[in-house]
């Protein structure tokens, strides 16, 4: 990764500084190719693809810290702004400071993908080789289309296929035209837009590349899963995730890492497809975050998740198993989202027995070693449930709960979220507007946009 990021970011900088200025009128005022007049060849599309620290490392942290996992004393509520404090407790508005990077970032990654698509749609009868343009579209439609549905996962309501077709989307830039102006799509439009990109790469992706911060087919077929996933259309997130899985399933064995480091598991692991990160929100950083003692309690004595995700902070508990190496939030692509979900799927294809293969291999993994009895004979049900709570265990910190949640409540899970903070308590209802966050106050003020019900 740091030899990526040494030899492409001088490149790249020139153009970088002109996105940071880019709402400025002389540059609005440039005609569309002397806008995109930096980017000419394939080494330039590729730097910006490959600039780490802008397509990799910058999501937005905002899924992971509105969910039940963890919790933050009075004295870190009180000393936080408001924004922060408002969006800890959900509340309907004003939850985003002006200028808010967890918006922002994401469509600057959007964006970047957008002025390398144009160029090659303007210029790509005279850039070669072929195949490396097409290379290159299938990664800037990858990327395009996480950023959507990172959006996606937070700024919108769970997905019902009935009333998905008028429900709010996103807006849907699919160019680097700033005189746009920007809409929401609906809900239906918007996930319809992220299969389209995703489907698309399959072709010009290769199995693996060289490097996890680059996209490759099991990646692709991975957020193909967790897309459908989120649709709840089990048929197909089953579908993807093996795949995915027929491309890469090693998982590691937990008995191997080290329960004392102060982050036992390795960036870009054994089990990662695709490695991207997301930036915390304030009360979601480790420094702050402590884990609900709730959760903690559903690891049993051997399960080596308690020593190698959890550590000591006096009286509670602070996570330390992210799969970066740091204490910086995962939320990429690996091989134990994959078998969860595709056991997921298949017990509500009634396909019980190979669900039971998939969750107990995972166990065994995660489990000290000679201490797991691998699970026999359950209903479908019983099963199910059990797959909710190993996704909550195995997947804590990784962006993917807040979903999970909505996606079940959808379904009748009626999973009730709440915080007490000043003795106070604050109550999240199933199916609450609020699971649909309020777009930042500044973006509705500058695009025109219509805002989420409260």
């Amino acid at each position: 990764m740091k030899r990526y990021q040494k030899t492409m970011f001088y490149p790249i900088m020139g153009f970088l500084i002109l996105l940071c200025f880019s709402g400025c009128k002389k540059y609005l005022d440039e005609k569309p190719d002397q806008q995109l007049a930096t980017i000419e060849t394939t080494e330039d599309m590729q730097a910006l693809l490959d600039y780490y620290l802008k397509m990799n490392f910058n999501d937005p942290g905002v899924a992971n810290s509105c969910t039940d996992d963890y919790y933050v004393t009075n004295e870190v509520f009180n000393a936080r702004t408001e924004q922060d404090r408002n969006l800890y407790l959900w509340k309907a508005e004003n939850n985003f400071a002006p200028l808010s990077l967890h918006w922002a970032s994401s469509f600057e990654e959007i964006y970047i993908c957008n002025a390398i698509l144009d160029a090659i749609a303007r210029n790509g009868n005279r850039i070669t080789p072929v195949d490396k343009v097409k290379h290159i579209a299938a990664q800037s439609r990858f990327h395009r289309a996480r950023a959507f549905l990172n959006v996606i996962g937070i700024w919108t309501k769970a997905y019902d296929p009935t009333s998905a077709p008028s429900d709010l989307g996103i807006p849907l830039r699919l160019d680097a035209d700033f005189n746009k102006i920007s809409f929401r799509a609906s809900l239906a439009e918007s996930y319809n837009q992220v299969l389209n990109d995703l489907k698309a790469t399959i072709a010009d992706l290769p199995v693996k590349d060289i490097s996890a911060i680059r996209p490759s087919k099991g990646a692709a077929y991975g957020l193909l899963s967790r897309t459908y996933l989120q649709m709840r259309d089990y048929v197909q997130a089953g579908r993807y995730a093996d795949s995915a899985l027929q491309i890469q399933k090693t998982l590691m064995d937990f008995n191997t890492l080290n329960a004392s480091a102060n982050f036992p598991v390795a960036q870009q692991n054994a089990e990662v497809l695709f490695d991207s990160q997301a930036v915390a929100t304030a009360t979601g950083s480790q420094a702050r975050a402590l884990i609900n003692p709730e959760l903690y309690n559903l690891y049993a004595a051997n399960d080596l998740r308690k020593t190698i995700f959890f550590r000591t902070n006096g009286n509670a508990y602070i996570f330390k198993g992210y799969y970066a190496g740091a204490a910086s939030i995962f939320n990429g692509v690996a091989t134990d989202e994959l078998l969860l979900t595709r056991a997921e799927c298949l017990v509500r294809q009634n396909r019980i027995t190979e669900a039971l293969a998939d969750l107990n291999l995972l166990l065994l993994n995660r489990y000290r070693k000679g201490t797991f009895s691998p699970y026999t004979g359950l209903t479908q049900a019983a099963l199910l449930a059990l797959i909710k709570v190993e996704r909550r265990k195995e997947l804590l910190f990784r962006t993917l709960r807040w979903g999970d949640i909505k996606r079940w409540n959808a379904e009748g899970d009626g999973i009730v979220l709440s915080r007490t903070v000043n003795g106070e308590k604050t109550i999240l209802e199933p199916n609450s507007l609020r699971y649909a966050l309020p777009l930042p106050e500044d973006v509705i003020a500058l695009s025109g946009m219509q805002q989420n019900p409260k």
